[in-house]
């Protein structure tokens, strides 16, 4: 791009596969291009640091080491790093270029959101809260700019996770600026004390009570002002300024903006089932409704206030506020409380429908298959806990019900027992985080394996041989699905049942060729492997090792015979 030496360094780094195309905006310490992928026919937004930001190469080291680690949360709400870059002192991230804009731009046309939309939103940023959060990762600049839509799906997609906190450690420490946007930032923020997690638990509340009133609880002539009023006391209730808001949904704006970090929602999945109607289990703050039937939804009666601020763009970017002295980060590598992430080599089930899979070596692929699914290899895995069946119709309605997700089946609902279907990616992910507070998300396709193929590496589920009357597969002449755990005699040593036919399964993995193997086209990037087979399934294919796929955006009526179960512990 002539005239713009940034965008000239930029192109010179990224070489002549890439087309710089124009500016797509500019931020507090980042300028965010437009970049053509010329092979692969893709937009990407590029953003990059100014070298202003990096005062040494230490520093520089620091950032690109935190990129890499952010750049492994792999939730179907968070957006995607491609890839990270350098040149000299030019530092670039590269991500997905989302059309559909972002929540404010939508906010910015409609005014206040219909409530079920709000719902949705937030239960959708606080379950990408909770992955991230789980891993030792802060956001620290929740708001709706940095909230991107897909326009196939409507999926929300968090976006500049932990980038901008990474970012600001050199220049902070010297110069008292501290990271974030004064209307989102917490008390202790703003009074600079000690913060962790919570602090985006509070401009999730923010958000909302945005997204419902059309705008934000505490406002000001400056910013200073604004951000004095969160310490003077709670603003108006949501309630007051929208008539249609159900009482749950209020107080659970309420506990997120609590002064005192203790009286919040104490994790993200809190949020995740405050807002559910069902309340959180670690806090006492949220008053729980009776019922989790909603009143009529109705447009807000309050008057849409213009929103202030720099215009919208598809990729979100902090803003640096000079409001108080000290840093505040939580390392990548440390668990959301501070305290040193640790594995134990066989954690205890959580639960009777949890098997433990004790950390070690496992054998993946097979050199027997076809190229997807080659070479064998070995791969050290922590420990985790796998659910002993997959999800039935009865444990996902409860999921239904509790947060108002729509049912999967079409016409009579199934048995109870029936194995539930036709549940997209990112429902299965929902469903997962919602049921197990402390970390529940699909599985890895390589803790799929694992757990299917144990320590010895089996062919089968079962064993070596195959064995007609142990899976719900071709060989057993069923019409479709049945109970979970009709076939006992297929089921591990540790009691996992199922993962042979019956229904494929969902799990948390791009599709991605093996070490050593050749490249999947980019494309394939978008699809999640499936693993075990379906009841139609050959049993040469319902292996251990067989490796399916389907589009991460498939929906309903493609899923006719896909499945999940979910995993809790250390990934």
């Amino acid at each position: 791009m002539n005239g713009d030496p940034l965008a000239e360094q930029l192109g010179a780094a990224l070489g002549d596969g890439y087309e710089v195309v124009r500016p797509l905006g500019e931020g507090g310490f980042a300028v965010v291009y437009l970049v053509l992928d010329l092979a692969l026919k893709r937009d990407l937004a590029v953003k990059v640091l100014s070298p202003d930001i990096i005062t040494s190469k230490s520093m520089l080291e620091r950032f690109r080491r935190e990129a890499e680690t952010i750049a492994g949360l792999s939730h179907p709400n968070i957006i995607p790093l491609h890839f990270i870059g350098q040149r000299d002192d030019l530092l670039y991230l590269a991500m997905p270029c989302i059309a559909g804009g972002s929540i404010a731009d939508r906010l910015e046309r409609e005014g206040p959101l219909p409530v079920d939309d709000v719902v949705r939103i937030v239960s959708e940023v606080a379950s990408a809260l909770a992955h991230a959060h789980k891993r030792g990762v802060i956001h620290r600049d929740i708001k709706p700019p940095n909230i991107l839509v897909d326009a196939e799906s409507g999926r929300c997609l968090v976006t500049d996770f932990g980038i901008a906190r990474s970012a600001d450690l050199a220049q902070l420490t010297a110069t008292g600026i501290m990271l974030g946007t004064p209307a989102y930032l917490s008390p202790e923020q703003v009074t600079g004390e000690a913060v962790d997690h919570r602090v985006d638990i509070y401009a999730l509340g923010v958000m909302a009570y945005e997204l419902l009133a059309g705008r934000v609880p505490f406002e000001g002539p400056t910013p200073m002002a604004a951000m004095m009023k969160r310490l003077a006391g709670p603003p108006d209730s949501v309630s007051n300024v929208r008539t249609d808001v159900p009482p749950h949904v209020d107080a659970a704006i309420t506990a997120c903006l609590a002064a005192d970090p203790a009286a919040r929602p104490q994790t993200a999945h809190d949020v995740v089932r405050a807002f559910g109607g069902g309340g959180p289990s670690t806090s006492g703050a949220v008053a729980t409704s009776a019922s989790t039937t909603r009143p009529p939804v109705g447009r807000a009666a309050a008057t849409r206030t213009p929103r202030a601020g720099a215009r919208r763009i598809g990729i979100g970017f902090a803003t640096l506020v000079a409001v108080a002295a000290g840093a505040y980060a939580l390392s990548a590598r440390r668990t959301a409380t501070g305290a040193a992430a640790t594995t134990t080599a066989a954690p205890t089930a959580l639960v009777s429908a949890l098997a433990a899979i004790p950390a070690g070596e496992y054998v993946i692929g097979s050199d027997d298959g076809p190229a997807i699914v080659r070479p064998r290899h070995v791969v050290h895995l922590d420990a985790f806990q796998i659910e002993r069946t997959e999800v039935t119709v009865g444990d996902y309605e409860k999921f239904v019900i509790a947060t108002q997700a729509p049912p999967p089946w079409r016409g009579a609902r199934p048995a109870d027992r029936m194995p539930v279907t036709r549940v997209t990616w990112a429902d299965a992910a929902n469903y997962c985080a919602w049921k197990y507070r402390d970390g529940g998300r699909l599985p890895t396709e390589l803790e799929w394996e694992a757990a299917a193929r144990g320590r010895t590496g089996r062919v089968f589920p079962y064993g070596d041989a195959r064995q007609p009357a142990s899976a719900n597969t071709e060989s057993a002449h069923r019409p479709g699905p049945v109970p979970v755990g009709s076939f006992p005699r297929g089921a591990t040593p540790e009691g996992v049942e199922d993962m042979s036919g019956n229904v494929w399964e969902w799990t948390s993995s791009p599709m991605a060729s093996y070490p050593g193997a050749a490249a999947l086209p980019d494309s394939m990037s978008e699809h999640r492997v499936i693993r075990g087979g379906a009841f139609d399934t050959a049993d040469t294919v319902a292996t251990g090792w067989w490796r399916g796929h389907l589009r991460v955006t498939a929906g309903g009526s493609e899923l006719p015979n896909t499945g999940f179960r979910c995993v809790a512990g250390a990934r």
